[in-house]
């Protein structure tokens, strides 16, 4: 074989078929790329969920780092809204400043 693929064998042969088959019929062509984006989605969101939650301990880590400076809610508040404003309501960062 020495690294070359023997396109005489009747599984490779098979296998060639069902891969052209696979490609030409659009209904399957759409499944698989239905599929596709479905895997590219579930990447994304794990990214996205990593990513957020590095910037939850990062928030925490702030509060934590604030309260040692003996600031207050509504000024930790207003830090907090400056730099993370964008990505978090005003909400979601008084319940981050309320449970550390």
């Amino acid at each position: 074989m020495r690294g070359k693929i023997n396109t005489n064998d009747s599984f490779i042969q098979k296998l060639q078929n069902d891969v052209e088959k696979y490609k030409t019929n659009p209904e399957r062509r759409k499944e698989l790329m239905d599929y596709q984006m479905k895997l590219d989605d579930m990447r994304y969101i794990g990214e996205k969920t990593g990513k957020e939650e590095e910037r939850i301990d990062a928030i925490k880590k702030m509060i934590r780092r604030y309260r040692q400076f003996n600031a207050d809610d509504e000024k930790i508040l207003n830090l907090l809204t400056q730099d993370y404003g964008n990505d978090f309501s005003q909400e979601e960062l008084k319940q981050f400043i309320k449970e550390n």
